[in-house]
């Protein structure tokens, strides 16, 4: 519960490992970005996808959240589940994480408009984050994308309601954008499945992109802890050259730029979604 909202969480690790976490710090949280809930996203059923899975498998206590408005989570008409409050419910989350696994602090992802959400509560909160991991993120933005969200801001001249409904078009079209239109990445079944999942658990989402009319929302001065920043090449959103003067400006020096090529923005569940486990397990895993 967060200010009287139910968030959802979601955990998966393997058994008998419970009385281990303390001891070893291998606690993860998910956090989604601004369409799909984090089930569907970081636990995908088919084959090698699902994040958790291999994180579980791992050795690692791994959770993904519902921020409230999506998923099994509770809506509310006090705010569009802007990067502040989705923080307060992250916030809640690693509280009762922390307190369940006898851990102070957790290792925290979170991918497209959820590195907003992840990189607030850290910037308020450093001393719950061991590691951070910054997946498909922004900063400024870039040309094509605030103008696409411009367009969607206008809303064709209505008035901008709070909920968007999630369609199948939206849903693949992640994976189809710019580049990849011309250079596919993914496998046919699993976005079929990934489009089945999200409709049935998320079929509308808040209209969360409102925010980014005020970008910057991260300030990496005052990102403190072990981060990395990685997103695939033909990623429309998480571009070099947005990117690159926020990662020189992070305020540790434990960092790092992952750039994993022809991936899009959809990569952790694209066709090297083998080569972007391993990197956040090694990232998470080292000393």
């Amino acid at each position: 519960m967060r200010d009287g909202l139910r968030i959802y969480l979601w955990e998966k690790h393997k058994s008998g490992l419970e009385g281990t976490f303390a001891t070893s710090g291998k606690v993860a949280l998910l956090v989604h970005g601004g369409t799909w809930s984090g089930r569907p996203l970081f636990d995908l059923q088919i084959r090698d996808y699902s994040l958790m899975d291999f994180l579980a498998e791992n050795s690692y206590d791994v959770w993904a959240i519902d921020l409230h408005g999506y998923g099994r989570s509770d809506k509310t008409d006090k705010d569009w589940t802007d990067s502040h409050s989705a923080a307060a419910d992250i916030a809640a989350a690693v509280g009762y994480i922390t307190r369940l696994r006898g851990v102070s602090k957790v290792n925290l992802l979170g991918c497209s408009a959820g590195t907003q959400r992840a990189g607030v509560f850290t910037m308020e909160n450093p001393d719950k984050v061991a590691k951070l991991v910054l997946y498909a993120p922004w900063w400024k933005g870039n040309a094509e994308l605030n103008e696409f969200r411009r367009k969607r801001m206008e809303n064709g001249g209505k008035p901008l309601p709070q909920y968007r409904d999630v369609t199948e078009e939206s849903i693949r079209s992640d994976f189809v954008r710019g580049d990849l239109a011309q250079h596919p990445q993914f496998e046919a079944d699993v976005v079929d499945k990934l489009v089945k999942e999200v409709l049935q658990a998320n079929p509308q989402a808040p209209n969360t992109f409102v925010e980014n009319a005020h970008l910057p929302i991260l300030d990496p001065a005052r990102i403190t802890v072990p981060t990395m920043i990685i997103h695939g090449e033909r990623d429309y959103a998480a571009m070099e050259e947005d990117l690159l003067p926020f990662y020189s400006q992070l305020r540790t020096h434990d960092k790092e730029y992952v750039l994993l090529p022809d991936g899009g923005h959809a990569l952790m569940l694209e066709k090297d979604h083998r080569r972007f486990q391993h990197e956040v397990l090694s990232f998470f895993d080292r000393p």
